[in-house]
């Protein structure tokens, strides 16, 4: 017997599509997408069993969507759903699985692998969980970027992921992706050798699940997992946004804590969509007028984009007293709150990123290693962070 799967779009091309490429193991039904939430429950109730749903996504009626797959999943749990679109807009992506969508397939785009996807799909589902839980993310992103790329960020990202690896119960999993550049950095930073990459798990986002991560993923001593891109890609690295968003997704029903490591090489929309759907959001800084005024105009650019940043905030690195640029001004520049202001030795950095240990164990009690310690804890559980004080930056504010 096929299984039977309702198709909800205004465009009938969707199910001609699904019927023509995964006919032989699809019988699809089309349910006009023209009433409201409610009503369209409804209808996909109406046609008796149902064993996988398909949702268009579109610019006017994505929240309308993300609504009827909500509802559908509360009373139908068990039965996948899969988000349809034109193209791998970031946010259609991200409102179709924040809505608890299991994949999301592109117009035209996944041909070759349509009918291959759509049966592992189905596999994953009868074989999985069989309780509402299976469609829960749980885990908490944590993103970690700046406008200039720089070893800062990956090495801060670093140390963030360590130390929330700490303060997690035994059992629990964190994982460290490092998308920034220069490429490679955070595998360097820890001594790991990896051929799986974060490329390779973006590729793979649509059979991503427990065994990859057991079998693929890079795992430091520490029990930190980790991706990288690949140390010998050279320029800036080729990320589909859509593809980044649905690991994301994935990932987050995989792990309790991701901390993501970016810079402003990545495409807009990819920034953008991280950006909304991060528990906390770290700008990266120091107190140079370069690297200032390149943040600023990646903050404006979020902005203009309709990020509201609520959930972002400021971290001076490599900190100094009486260079001018004070971290607390920086902060109103910015009109983000001040997280934190590290200070280090610079000599121990260096130790740490040349040996592949981390400052935890090759010291300790550097202040660098302490203030990321109580950013981490601050980051998990919202409490503020003590900061440096206030100075001025009168030539930034010509920028």
């Amino acid at each position: 017997m096929k299984t039977q799967a309702v198709v909800v779009a205004n465009d009938p091309v969707y199910q001609s599509w699904l019927q023509s490429l995964a006919g032989s193991i699809l019988e699809v039904i089309q349910v006009p997408a023209a009433a409201a939430a409610p009503d369209l429950l409804a209808q996909i109730e109406a046609r008796g069993r149902v064993d996988v749903v398909f949702v268009e996504f579109d610019d006017p009626d994505v929240a309308q969507r993300a609504a009827l797959v909500e509802r559908f999943l509360e009373r139908h749990w068990q039965t996948p759903v899969v988000g349809l679109g034109s193209d791998d807009n970031p946010q259609w992506v991200l409102a179709a699985m924040r809505a608890g969508a299991r994949d999301f397939f592109v117009l035209r785009r996944d041909d070759a692998t349509l009918a291959l996807q759509i049966g592992r799909l189905l596999r994953r589902n009868s074989a999985g969980p069989a309780g509402p839980a299976a469609t829960q993310k749980t885990g908490k992103l944590h993103g970690v970027v700046s406008a200039h790329p720089g070893e800062g960020i990956a090495f801060l990202a670093e140390h963030l992921a360590l130390a929330m690896l700490e303060e997690q119960g035994k059992g629990e999993r964190v994982l460290l992706l490092d998308i920034a550049t220069p490429s490679g950095a955070g595998s360097i930073f820890l001594n790991l050798n990896a051929s799986y990459s974060a490329l390779d798990a973006i590729k793979d986002a649509y059979r991503c699940d427990q065994s990859l991560v057991d079998t693929a993923f890079p795992r430091h001593s520490s029990g930190l997992y980790v991706l990288s891109l690949p140390e010998d890609l050279l320029g800036c690295p080729t990320i589909d946004s859509g593809e980044l968003l649905r690991l994301l997704q994935v990932l987050r029903s995989l792990f309790s804590q991701i901390v993501i490591a970016l810079d402003g090489h990545l495409p807009l929309p990819a920034l953008v969509g991280v950006a909304n759907d991060a528990e906390r959001l770290v700008l990266l800084s120091d107190q140079s007028i370069l690297r200032s005024r390149h943040n600023k105009h990646l903050l404006r650019a979020l902005r203009q984009e309709g990020c509201a940043l609520d959930r972002a905030g400021l971290v001076v690195d490599d900190y100094r007293r009486r260079l001018g640029l004070e971290p607390k001004n920086l902060a109103e520049l910015f009109e983000l709150p001040l997280f934190a202001a590290l200070q280090c030795e610079l000599s121990n950095r260096a130790v740490s990123m040349n040996s592949g240990e981390p400052l935890y164990t090759l010291a300790r009690k550097d202040p660098f290693a302490q203030g990321v310690r109580k950013l981490a804890s601050s980051l998990m559980s919202g409490l503020p962070v003590a900061t440096a004080p206030a100075g001025f930056l009168d030539r930034l504010r010509g920028a």
